[in-house]
């Protein structure tokens, strides 16, 4: 049992995360990373709504995810965790959260934010935070699905990892 996919994408659970990696990975846990969800519990049940037959949902905070008790629980499980954007990821791997890698799967356009990919639009602080996550070991890439080919996020922003 293991973390199967740490995945950044701003619409959390949808038919790409449920249908296409749910398939491919066939989570028993997906974990929504959100302090905004995490005591929201109405807001966040629209999200969990969306969890695939088999596979059970949570939305906790980024303190909670990274805390050792949450972190066995994640490697008890084949897991899945959805961060909906940098800051989350960021901050879980500062707070002690295994991260060996993250997927960029959907950060959709927003003022201030320029095109790295069709489903990956990012913005300065995007592109600090995700420079920062590489040198704290996580490996960044992007993929919308499992189906589709990885880009690497080295050749995309110029040098992550420097």
């Amino acid at each position: 049992m293991a973390l199967l996919l740490a995945r950044i994408d701003d619409r959390l659970i949808h038919g790409q995360v449920a249908h296409g990696w749910g398939a491919a990975l066939r989570p028993s846990l997906i974990v929504i990373v959100s302090d905004a969800l995490a005591v929201d519990p109405a807001r966040a049940d629209l999200y969990l709504f969306a969890v695939p037959e088999g596979a059970r949902g949570r939305a906790v905070s980024v303190a909670e995810a990274a805390s050792p008790a949450f972190q066995r629980e994640i490697e008890g499980a084949r897991t899945i965790l959805l961060f909906p954007g940098t800051d989350e990821a960021l901050r879980f791997r500062e707070a002690g959260g295994s991260l060996p890698a993250l997927n960029l799967g959907g950060l959709h356009h927003a003022p201030g934010k320029s095109e790295s990919l069709s489903y990956v639009f990012l913005d300065d602080a995007d592109r600090s935070r995700l420079r920062r996550l590489a040198s704290l070991g996580v490996r960044v890439t992007a993929r919308d699905l499992p189906s589709n080919p990885e880009h690497d996020l080295e050749d995309l922003l110029g040098g992550v990892g420097t």
